[in-house]
């Protein structure tokens, strides 16, 4: 497990080694996806999720994926992004916490741990974006963490969701 992570004790891959049977963060499909389905799209390579632990039990995960999105509905024409068709980016397919610790700043210490791992992807292979699909009663938490709305976006209309993103800067070559 890696280090202690805001109020989560830890923060881990997903393993077999986990019991998440009694995980309930209040949505069926959320709940089913954790307990059924993220050992193994991981395994498949499909997405990675992440749980993160207080006192050795899960309580919240997020699941990351591999994305790339259109250039123009995240950057104005001129920008220096501009240049390409599609921008890198990793995704937060999915977010989640325990209904007994909803509230608790468990989901806003696993959007920091997402955006710590695309900082160290960045360095890799390249990421230029962390993205979320945001409900829109979530939009206010998403923009309290640096997100902001995708420029397509006309708020008001109605969706069921809102692309949402932040920024990874480029590395840091130092001296290179």
């Amino acid at each position: 497990m890696s280090s202690r992570f805001g109020p989560l004790g830890a923060v881990a891959r997903i393993s077999g080694k986990c019991d998440l049977a009694s995980f309930d963060c209040g949505n069926p499909d959320f709940n089913d996806y954790i307990q059924n389905e993220a050992l193994r799209d991981f395994r498949e390579g499909y997405s990675v999720t992440y749980l993160g632990f207080v006192d050795e039990k899960p309580v919240a995960y997020v699941t990351l994926v591999a994305a790339a999105y259109r250039t123009e509905d995240f950057f104005s024409p001129g920008d220096s992004h501009y240049r390409y068709r599609q921008i890198p980016a990793i995704k937060i397919a999915r977010i989640a916490a325990d209904r007994s610790y909803q509230r608790s700043g468990c989901g806003m210490a696993l959007v920091k741990y997402a955006h710590a791992v695309a900082l160290r992807i960045r360095n890799d292979i390249g990421c230029r974006l962390l993205v979320a699909d945001v409900l829109p009663e979530r939009i206010g938490w998403y923009e309290k963490m640096g997100f902001e709305l995708s420029r397509r976006v006309v708020l008001g209309e109605k969706r069921s969701s809102y692309p949402m993103h932040t920024i990874i800067p480029p590395p840091d070559l130092g001296c290179e």
